[in-house]
């Protein structure tokens, strides 16, 4: 049941960092990691020959060298909202630090089958508005949520042309709420685990062509932990559900130092809502994580080029429209139309490689009719500066 109580809405009032970068605007399902596939804007199911990508997108990039490597990436950032509502005299905006983090270690080859294992995952607020105590508002607008994954990769050579690759990633799920209510300022903190799973395939067309394939099934992640709303402490569970995926690419290679990538990710944001939020006394308070989604398609491009032997430069670029509609956005949680410009440079000592990714997405403004959204209409933005990550990649050659 949709609850609505004064100026309270509780739809959407979770923001939602699944995957392995900072909820940024639409981007709540991140696109990409910190390591090869976020140069390339995560379009890389048709060539995810490195442990991220073989973590993130496509399972069956554990049937490469990266089977034989092991990776260490961070990419940290920041990330800036802004929420001003005319109607209760609310205009202000906050910022918060996060840090993106991946790591892969290759276990080799077994019996044929190729193994690896991945973490990533973010620390992080992804909504921060402060409190306004001009309008009697005492509680800010926070949602903060940590999801590390581990992912279990095991893949086989099918056929010279054909490799297949599953994954199993449990997950460990972190989050704290504040929010204001008629019932009194809402905290909350809850911590539980998870668990998700995907495949993918990768065939070999010719010599130059190659197609991906990659499914990533729907999370669950059960989170308990202690709330309080106004001056009753309670307990709390969050239900929270992970949309599933199908992406589908092309990698095309015209010459031996120049790699052009094409791909399509559909996601099933109406999974998110499945999840729900419940307060154990502040019954009312329960809600759905969040009320309505519409399922998106992203789409990219990229471009992988040796500049000189060992001097990779990568850049990439994708679009998705927003997947919450005007009547489910609340300040703590939103997202816009973006379009994410990636680029990073790689070199290669022979058994390590050292690599550098930076980005920036531009989200369009979204303003939001009283008709639409009676709870919290009014302008929503989202920016996140220019960052800069790196990585350091260990090459185990027993090949």
């Amino acid at each position: 049941m949709n609850i609505k109580i004064g100026r309270l809405h509780l739809w959407g009032a979770i923001p939602l960092l699944i995957a392995s970068t900072v909820a940024e605007s639409s981007l709540i399902v991140a696109p990409h990691g910190a390591g090869r596939d976020s140069d390339l804007a995560g379009v890389v199911v048709a060539a995810p020959d490195d442990g991220g990508s073989a973590s993130l997108v496509n399972p069956a990039g554990v049937v490469s060298k990266a089977r034989n490597e092991a990776m260490l990436a961070i990419l940290p950032g920041t990330f800036r909202v802004s929420y001003k509502n005319p109607a209760m005299g609310y205009d202000d905006h906050g910022s918060t630090n996060y840090v993106a983090l991946n790591a892969w270690y290759g276990l080799g080859e077994i019996r044929g089958w190729s193994l690896g294992v991945g973490a990533y995952g973010s620390l992080g607020a992804a909504f921060n508005l402060p409190t306004a105590p001009g309008i009697g508002q005492t509680s800010p607008y926070l949602g903060e949520m940590g999801i590390m994954n581990v992912g279990l990769n095991a893949g086989r050579q099918l056929t010279p042309n054909l490799r297949f690759g599953v994954q199993l990633s449990p997950q460990f799920g972190m989050q704290k709420m504040r929010m204001p209510t008629p019932m009194g300022d809402a905290h909350l903190k809850a911590k539980g685990f998870g668990l998700s799973a995907a495949a993918g395939l990768v065939y070999t067309l010719t010599d130059t062509v190659s197609l991906g394939l990659a499914y990533r099934t729907p999370g669950l992640a059960r989170l308990s932990g202690d709330a309080r709303v106004g001056n009753v402490g309670q307990d709390d569970s969050v239900n929270f559900v992970s949309p599933q995926s199908i992406a589908a690419g092309l990698a095309y290679q015209p010459a031996e130092n120049l790699k052009l990538l094409g791909q399509l990710t559909w996601t099933r944001y109406t999974d998110f809502e499945r999840g729900d939020i419940q307060f154990h006394q502040t019954t009312a308070l329960n809600s759905p994580i969040l009320s309505r989604a519409i399922n998106r398609v992203r789409w990219g491009v990229a471009m992988e080029y040796e500049l000189i032997p060992r001097h990779t430069f990568r850049a990439g670029f994708s679009h998705s429209k927003a997947m919450i509609p005007d009547e489910a956005l609340s300040p703590m949680m939103y997202d816009h139309d973006n379009d994410m410009i990636m680029a990073g440079y790689e070199v290669d000592f022979d058994t390590w490689r050292l690599g550098f990714t930076t980005g920036y997405a531009k989200n369009k403004e979204r303003n939001v009719s009283m008709a639409d959204n009676p709870m919290f209409p009014g302008t929503y933005k989202s920016t996140s500066p220019l960052s800069l990550g790196v990585r350091v990649i260990w090459q185990n050659r027993r090949e």
